[in-house]
């Protein structure tokens, strides 16, 4: 039947046969005869030659038929698994796209025995799904990750939605199997609203899946937290127990939190309910926040003396050894549960009272790392003043882990020095703030009482507000380690580089947007002289705006770039360049070019001859490190030809990130770079 099959298509598809083609299909027809009627061992044999036979062929009249024979293979891999090593490199090569991801990963190790890789496959896989997920991928994935973040995201899709069945990558696969095969890969597990399909990892049909997610997944992010509790709570909460407390867990992501009781619940995954510190405020506080601290002194001493079982206000059907004995057959009543440890919370605070509960349980959070807290509303002075005193707390404890700390719409940047006073030993510390518009509201700048300098290494801030930097110059003063500083819309002072300079040696990456630079060119290039950086971004720094003779800065900033031999990323997006990106590419010239390996020049207004231009400078230099180069949101279509010409000559040395932009309907967005 299958014989017949084969012949009929053959007959329908091709022109009348040759003597060439006759002796190709007549060795096909017997690969598809034989596959069926021979032995295992015949078989692998007989498929081995057939293939062979059908490339060494390599007729242009038989190309389809070669790739008809090709899909069969795959389609039988089971009998061919073990052989492949003994294919063609040409056939291997063109046989992994029709594999389904079973076999594409069961083979992965024979194919690179022979050279061949499967990152292209596996990243035209992503870019199949990626059109079907809730975000679209913002940068590159190095090879390396192509294949995990395939299978992570198809065990998503197959748990939580309906997935698509087009591709040959998913062919005579089960759901079963597909999320067998991609739970091993799953390290973010993802839960937003589908609490259905959450519940069915409760089920005994899928405790083989939730046993491995136990393994494999290190964060857990609950998407839309609220949701996932209106229907089957005692599921969900089980689910979560064996990630969290049976499992590897340590990094949870909260958006839209349910509730202060289900916060108390998760944030019960810490240890060291001790607090030996003292609970006296500092001295230098303001008297008006004392009455506001002393609440909270009684509020924690309160929490810390109730029985563990009120404090976490859990019902009984909620705790987790009743769980796990109601839910798994392996557990009894009797069995106490390990209890687990959340290193990094990522948080959005959605009401007041959630930022309290943060707050109150923060002294005793001893296994903390990381803690990111998102409010969409402006933290108020009273409530910034209890979760500065909780991290007080907290760093006197000489149990205290924390060294990653992000708040956002803080009220006032004399928040900066008040969270340094309190937290001596942060390494990071990135803020969002929102100053008030009138500068006679600003309350007067806390100062360092000790002269310590502190551990910060990474230092980001973002004001929405007018503000100086001069509040910041203490901090920078005092952090010798600093080896990253981003700042947007922060207003410089001639100060500024002159402190980076003699304050900060180590600095590596230094990111300003949307900062007014063109009255520090000077400052600029005497920090650069002394640099040791390997990133540096300009973003919409207005770099020109100043210049009478632009090459009269280019030249010398471009001379100084050179000069940095540790620097690998430059980053000049939004800057007005035009006509003077074309200096850029001198970057590449003389005895000493630079080692950069990335560029940014998105949104600069670069035309088609400027390219061009830039193109044949860099074809006369030759760089030695290949190149990524951003050259997106450009009005290059104002003439596709020259544009065509300067790719071309860009390709043999560039990766290149562009896009189809379509500058003549978006001319507002010119106007913004122009």
């Amino acid at each position: 039947m299958i014989k017949k099959q084969c012949s009929a298509n053959y007959r329908f598809s091709f022109e009348p046969p040759s003597a060439t083609w006759m002796k190709s299909y007549f060795s096909v027809r017997c690969f598809f005869s034989n596959t069926f009627l021979f032995s295992k061992r015949e078989t692998e044999a007989r498929i081995v030659s057939s293939t062979r036979c059908v490339e060494q062929m390599g007729i242009s009249n038989g190309s389809s038929l070669v790739q008809m024979c090709i899909v069969k293979v795959a389609q039988n891999m089971h009998l061919l698994e073990r052989k492949v090593a003994n294919l063609p490199v040409s056939l291997l090569k063109d046989l992994l796209s029709h594999l389904n991801i079973y076999y594409l990963d069961r083979i992965e190790s024979a194919a690179a025995s022979k050279g061949v890789s499967t990152s292209v496959i596996w990243a035209a896989i992503w870019r199949d799904l990626d059109q079907t997920w809730r975000w679209r991928l913002k940068s590159a994935l190095p090879d390396q990750d192509v294949k995990q973040r395939c299978l992570e995201r198809l065990f998503h899709m197959v748990l939580f939605t309906q997935i698509r069945r087009g591709g040959s990558y998913l062919s005579d696969l089960s759901e079963s199997s597909i999320l067998s095969m991609t739970v091993k890969h799953v390290r973010v597990l993802s839960l937003h609203t589908s609490t259905r399909n959450i519940c069915r990892l409760s089920s005994g049909d899928l405790r083989p899946i939730l046993s491995s997610l136990e393994k494999g997944v290190k964060s857990l992010k609950l998407l839309d937290a609220k949701s996932l509790f209106k229907h089957g709570r005692k599921h969900v909460l089980f689910v979560l127990h064996r990630l969290l407390d049976h499992g590897s867990v340590r990094e949870v992501v909260l958006r839209r939190n349910p509730d202060s009781s289900f916060l108390s619940w998760l944030t019960s995954r810490r240890r060291g309910h001790q607090l030996s510190v003292s609970s006296a405020p500092e001295a230098s506080h303001a008297d008006g926040h004392r009455s506001v601290l002393g609440e909270f002194d009684s509020r924690c001493s309160a929490e810390l003396e109730e029985p563990a079982a009120k404090r976490l206000a859990l019902d009984m059907e909620e705790n987790p050894e009743v769980l796990c004995s109601e839910f798994s057959s392996s557990s009894r009543s009797a069995d106490r549960c390990p209890e687990g440890q959340i290193h990094s919370l990522d948080f959005e605070v959605s009401k007041c009272d959630i930022l309290t509960t943060v707050s109150r349980i923060l002294p005793t959070w001893l296994c903390l790392h990381t803690l990111h807290l998102h409010s969409d509303w402006l933290i108020s002075e009273q409530e910034m003043s209890v979760l500065v005193e909780s991290l007080r707390r907290l760093f006197l404890n000489p149990g205290c882990s924390l060294t990653d700390l992000s708040i956002s719409h803080v009220s006032a940047h004399t928040h900066v020095i008040s969270i340094l006073r309190a937290c001596l030993t942060l390494q990071n510390l990135s803020l969002e703030i929102c100053p008030p518009a009138e500068r006679n509201q600003w309350r007067p700048q806390p100062r360092f009482t000790e002269h310590k300098e502190l551990c910060l290494e990474k230092l980001t801030v973002r004001s929405t507000g007018p503000m100086t930097v001069t509040c910041f110059l203490p901090v920078l003063k005092l952090t010798p380690k600093l080896s990253s500083l981003h700042f947007t819309g922060i207003h410089l002072s001639q100060e500024f580089f002159h402190t980076l300079t003699g304050s900060n040696p180590s600095l590596k990456v230094l990111k300003l947007e949307d900062i007014n630079l063109s009255d520090h060119h000077q400052e600029i290039l005497q920090f650069l002289e002394r640099s040791v950086l390997e990133e540096l971004s300009f973003r919409d720094c207005r770099l020109l705006d100043k210049c009478a003779v632009k090459k009269d800065f280019l030249l010398p900033f471009v001379e100084a770039l050179k000069g940095i031999s540790s620097l690998r990323t430059l980053m000049l997006a939004q800057n007005r360049l035009a006509t003077s990106a074309i200096e850029i590419a001198r970057l590449f010239s003389g005895c000493r070019p630079s080692k950069i390996t990335k560029v940014d020049l998105s949104s600069n207004f670069i035309l088609p001859a400027e390219l061009l231009e830039f193109a044949q400078l860099l074809e006369t230099y030759r760089p030695v490190q290949r190149l990524t180069l951003d050259l997106r949101s450009n009005p290059l279509d104002r003439d596709p030809e020259v544009k065509g010409q300067a790719l071309r000559k860009l390709l043999p040395y560039c990766n290149i990130l562009t896009d189809d932009w379509d500058s003549r309907s978006t001319m507002a967005d010119h106007i913004s770079v122009m």
